[in-house]
């Protein structure tokens, strides 16, 4: 008599076959239904990327945000007795394109008074003479423009400090190549008639965090050119720097009128020009650097 391996045999040696409860079978069924179901749907998921986060997006900084209101105030920083229209007039902008004195000039607005130590001695006019390391004006220098950058000291510059010493602001920095120290010496400042036109008016107008950490800073900007006629003014509005797009000629405009309503930025946003200043993370402190600028019209 043939017989297979798992036959049982009753009490008269005869083969009986495995009889299965029909309950069980249908609960193991489900049950490698539902595990089937699971595996299917992870699989599915993993590959159309259901379980991956949401992608990132650049997010809207409001202008009176502490960092945004820093950073422009650095960038914006035009008018110190050098007169600097870098950012101004070159359509794209990097840290080479600064020569040594303009670097300088930007990044000693990170100076405080405690920065300047007085050495003791005086001028034969009895102006007292302080000194400012190297080693300060270079970790000035890699604030503003990143660890990168190159420098080569300048031998005289005039600057106009954010605070006074001795009631002074403006100083006379001459450089000691043996002490490695700026002299400074402190002047009094001479007053200066306010421009009734200037040669360009700017405007702080949107800010944006970056996908990758970076913060872009927008500021609008219109040139001017202007001309006096008698007892009258000419006044163009311009696109560019290179005076090439007019945006308005205005004729016969009295000086009354001009002090009366001052030309201002605000009439001509949507025809300025936008300058965007970008400022990337420094890794080794987590602080913002300049990085670059462009223009566009």
């Amino acid at each position: 008599m043939d017989f297979k391996i798992g036959d049982d045999f009753d009490e008269n040696g005869n083969v009986q076959e495995h009889k299965v409860n029909k309950k069980m079978l249908i609960a193991i069924v489900a049950v490698i239904s539902i595990v089937f179901g699971l595996l299917v749907f992870f699989i599915s998921n993993a590959i159309l990327g259901g379980g991956k986060e949401k992608p990132k997006v650049d997010t809207q900084v409001e202008i009176s945000d502490e960092n945004v209101q820093i950073l422009y105030k650095y960038v914006s920083y035009k008018d110190n007795g050098h007169g600097n229209d870098l950012f101004l007039k070159e359509t794209a902008v990097n840290s080479s394109k600064f020569t040594d004195q303009d670097k300088l000039y930007y990044a000693l607005y990170y100076a405080q008074p405690e920065d300047l130590l007085y050495s003791g001695k005086t001028t034969d006019k009895k102006q007292k003479i302080y000194t400012l390391s190297i080693s300060k004006i270079k970790g000035y220098l890699q604030r503003f423009f990143g660890n990168e950058i190159a420098f080569s000291p300048v031998d005289e510059i005039t600057y106009v400090f954010n605070f006074t010493i001795n009631d002074l602001g403006v100083a006379k920095l001459t450089y000691s190549e043996e002490e490695q120290v700026y002299k400074v010496i402190f002047e009094k400042e001479e007053e200066k008639e306010e421009e009734l036109i200037k040669p360009y008016y700017t405007e702080l107008t949107s800010a944006t965090k970056k996908v990758d950490g970076s913060l872009i800073i927008n500021e609008k900007v219109i040139y001017t050119t202007s001309a006096k006629e008698d007892t009258t003014y000419k006044i163009n509005i311009y696109k560019d720097y290179g005076h090439i797009t007019l945006i308005e000629a205005k004729q016969n405009i009295t000086k009354e009128e001009i002090e009366k309503n001052p030309i201002s930025i605000s009439n001509y946003t949507e025809k300025a020009a936008t300058i965007s200043y970008v400022f990337k993370v420094n890794s080794l402190n987590n602080n913002y650097y300049f990085d670059n600028s462009y223009i566009t019209y």
